[in-house]
């Protein structure tokens, strides 16, 4: 690679990044290994050697993502596109059933609907630079629409509210940066209201409804749901999965009990936490400080990628890299917020620092898109 180039490598970025997932590690550890876990720490078996191995394949893509020029990736979009189809259409019909929802493939150790979303953002990036001086018109706009409305709908009925939630993220992020008019605005959400009746009628199951009803209502409304005992079920959970967490992080006070020594976390008291309540557990063990520092870090990437698209030499990079911006955003959002009992429970796991195979290579992919972005920023002269 040309010296030139090397010299606008956003090291911030990149610096943030390996922070983040030092912090991934050894909250990865806590959660999985901790004080009940009985097997080898370091055998291939163990869920810690599976994330490190997860985190290098990631970074193996971040690297070679960065070094190749992203202009390339709009020769692949549309085979990218039908990619992106076949797999969560496959997975509709043999995928594995995990949490409810028929949504993983490998003996549950992929998700499509991960990698998905990094797809979707290529393949919308590629419909708006090739349409550059129609990208606000109403053609254009019903085209993206209905690129991100297939597999948005693949994923929600396998269901998996959570991930449909994000690609529909996606789209508003890029289609507002695309240029999208208030005027079109109004009329979508118009036309977006009977889809979501219908869609809470027809399309989301009971344990979904269940934990929108739980943030909605109090208690003492969900009790007259008892006559929905799936509704009612899942909502009771909520309550109790959202008070373990807000117990966790009050436990942490400034500088937090230490790594291992979390309450809630090492007896089990909080679900799911290597994924979806792994704030909490970073809450309780760490801190408000380690927390707040995380955080900031999360503040970081999410900074350098509105730069990144901010100073792209062209519309793809930009687009892209606002599709990123958007998907990681709301990621982040969605886990802490769901935590701290502010947004409703929807099982997304948190950038950088959760458990989880194609959710860390498709995050560290994302990153390496954002670095070959900034690469090449600048047109070199001979």
């Amino acid at each position: 690679m040309d010296e030139r180039r090397l010299r606008d490598f956003n090291a911030y970025l990149f610096v943030s990044i390996l922070v983040l997932l030092g912090f991934g590690a050894a909250m990865v550890y806590s959660t999985m290994i901790g004080n009940n876990y009985t097997g080898e720490v370091w055998s291939l078996d163990s869920p810690f050697v599976k994330h490190l191995i997860w985190v290098a394949l990631g970074l193996g893509a971040m690297l070679a993502l960065t070094l190749i020029d992203y202009q390339n990736l709009r020769l692949l979009a549309r085979p990218l596109y039908l990619i992106t189809l076949l797999l969560l259409g496959y997975t509709l019909v043999a995928g594995d059933i995990a949490g409810g929802a028929q949504s993983w493939l490998f003996e549950s150790s992929g998700q499509p609907a991960e990698l998905a979303k990094l797809l979707l953002i290529i393949c919308l990036a590629n419909w708006w630079a090739g349409r550059d001086e129609q990208r606000t018109s109403w053609p254009t706009m019903i085209g993206s629409l209905l690129l991100a409305g297939l597999p948005l709908l693949l994923v929600l009925v396998q269901p998996d509210f959570g991930s449909a939630m994000v690609m529909a993220s996606i789209w508003i992020t890029m289609a507002w940066s695309a240029g999208l008019r208030w005027k079109q605005l109004a009329v979508l959400v118009a036309l977006a209201i009977p889809l979501l009746v219908i869609g809470w009628n027809y399309v989301l199951q009971d344990y979904q409804r269940g934990r929108l009803v739980a943030f909605a209502m109090d208690r003492e409304q969900v009790e007259r749901l008892r006559d929905q005992p799936r509704v009612y079920e899942a909502a009771q959970s909520v309550y109790y999965n959202v008070n373990a967490s807000k117990v966790a992080i009050g436990n942490g006070g400034l500088l937090g009990r230490g790594l291992l020594n979390g309450t809630q976390s090492q007896r089990n008291f909080l679900p799911v936490q290597y994924t979806d309540f792994i704030f909490a557990v970073t809450a309780e063990e760490l801190g408000f400080v380690g927390a707040t520092a995380m955080l900031t870090f999360h503040c970081l990437v999410l900074w350098q990628a509105v730069t990144v698209a901010a100073r792209a030499r062209d519309t793809f990079g930009r687009l892209l890299a606002s599709g990123i911006f958007g998907m990681l955003l709301v990621h982040v959002l969605e886990n802490v917020g769901m935590n701290l009992g502010l947004l409703p429970v929807t099982g997304i796991p948190l950038p950088f620092i959760s458990y989880g195979g194609s959710f860390t290579v498709t995050v560290l992919a994302a990153m390496g898109l954002l670095l070959g972005i900034d690469l090449r920023r600048r047109a070199l002269v001979f």
